[in-house]
């Protein structure tokens, strides 16, 4: 078995935490409620613009993947891309979080938010789309990458339940004067450069740390010519993959549920549980064990296993586990809202379901790894930035349509807006709450199907 060197296999943990970590987690769980209950754009509008720039992220991001899988340079085909995203993404992510003072019409505040959320996610593909493809690359063995990929993700969620930890204790907490410390607009102003401080220097370490791994990556052949012909032709020959079109198709799924969890996440926890920012900020540090674990869960479970039968398993433990507690609560079989006794429920849920999402996700990972070796020969190039630039342009594809489904959903069961400022009714909560509920639910079962559908399997890779 070729193990990975340990300084790249820290960088590579490593580029899980700048754009996946902090960026993707500011904007899923924070931006949307940001803009739409403390600066005043309407959900429709907040989620419209999120959607229409990750939809124009996605369709770029399979063009910079051929890019890259294309390039010539003396640092190789990822580095040009990973390091010119250095400066854009620190920037763009705290210019995001300061719309203008003097645009109080909701057009202008529309399009402030348009505009710098595409710009972020152009930046985040040019850093994203290279990295990844790096698991493919760093190593060919079939266990060892199942490891690797664990890493980047564990790294990323364990950075997001860090990140929540500190914004609901430090920058959104509740205080005398301001009740409700998530419509802080200056909390999400300084904790934005605070951590744009931390995507610096993780952007530099990730990228310079990878730096001696040029020489051992592949290279563009002689025998590819790049051009709008090629690509089109390359696009074509890949979809012909029925493992790639199955697991592009349960990434779909599986995005659109969570976009939309991720996008409604702050009003099922807040409103619907009843859980304070303190008590919050408590829940996360659960999450972030949970994160922790997944190596140790990885090595037991998953290394030695077929990788496609790990991930049914797994992703169907966590559809499983979804489906109790907003049904309990709305019928009073639980604690009630808000309560102590509830919170512990929370606790033990969101621990379980963070460990087997996050394991989930790593095998998956790793089989679009695996399935880049059957492309390359059979197709007799290597296309590792375009079959990862799939999986980013279906990943953000999918969480522009679970965003916008999010502001469908608020809109259909007519929760109301800060500007509006009444007392929620139970029934609205009750539909939160079970919609939040249905919509993993259909959409993570229908992921489980297509993972179903993958021949990519252990005996075929032997």
């Amino acid at each position: 078995m070729t193990r990975v060197a340990p300084l790249s296999r820290l960088a590579f943990a490593c580029s899980g935490v700048p754009t996946a970590g902090i960026i993707s987690n500011g904007i899923d769980y924070f931006l949307f409620f940001f803009y739409s209950q403390v600066v005043g754009l309407s959900a429709g509008l907040t989620g419209l613009a999120l959607a229409l720039a990750l939809a124009i992220d996605a369709i770029a991001s399979p063009l910079l993947g051929y890019v890259s899988d294309n390039w010539r340079s003396r640092l190789g085909r990822r580095h040009p891309f990973m390091y010119a995203s250095i400066l854009p993404l620190t920037v763009l992510y705290v210019l995001v979080w300061y719309p203008p003072s003097g645009a109080s019409s909701q057009s202008a505040l529309f399009g402030y938010l348009l505009t710098l959320s595409i710009l972020l996610r152009l930046s985040m593909a040019s850093f994203d789309v290279p990295v990844r493809t790096m698991v493919a690359e760093l190593t060919a063995d079939y266990d060892e990458r199942t490891r690797l990929a664990s890493l980047p993700i564990s790294a990323s969620w364990f950075t997001g339940a860090v990140m929540s930890v500190a914004m609901y204790g430090i920058w959104l907490k509740d205080s005398a004067e301001l009740v409700n410390g998530q419509t802080n607009i200056a909390g999400y102003q300084q904790a934005a450069v605070f951590w744009a401080a931390i995507i610096l220097a993780s952007l530099l370490f990730s990228s310079i740390g990878l730096h001696p791994e040029i020489p051992r990556l592949h290279m563009t052949t002689s025998e590819q010519t790049p051009g709008l012909k090629d690509m089109a032709r390359s696009f074509g020959q890949l979809f012909q993959v029925r493992s790639l079109r199955a697991l592009l198709l349960s990434s779909l799924c599986v995005g659109i549920g969570l976009g939309a969890c991720a996008a409604l996440w702050i009003y099922q926890y807040s409103f619907f549980y009843g859980i304070r920012s303190e008590q919050m900020t408590i829940l996360m540090i659960f999450e972030a064990l949970a994160s922790l674990a997944v190596a140790p869960v990885v090595r037991k479970f998953v290394v030695k296993g077929d990788k496609r039968i790990m991930a049914i398993r797994f992703l169907t433990a966590s559809v499983a586990i979804s489906m109790i507690l907003p049904p309990l609560l709305v019928l009073k079989l639980i604690p009630e809202r808000g309560s102590d006794g509830l919170w512990w429920l929370l606790a033990a849920y969101d621990f379980l379901s963070q460990l087997l999402w996050v394991v989930t996700a790593s095998i998956i990972y790793s089989l679009y790894a695996d399935v880049t070796d059957h492309v390359a020969e059979s197709m007799g190039k290597r296309l590792e930035g375009v079959i990862f630039a799939y999986q980013v342009f279906v990943d953000k594809a999918a969480a522009a349509l679970g965003t916008l489904l999010a502001g469908l959903l608020l809109t259909l069961i007519n929760y109301p807006t800060a500007a509006e400022n009444p007392t929620i009714s139970e029934p609205v909560l009750a539909w939160l709450g079970l919609g939040y509920m249905g919509v993993w639910f259909v959409f993570a079962s229908a992921g489980i199907w297509f993972v179903y559908n993958c021949e990519f399997t252990r005996p075929l890779r032997r």
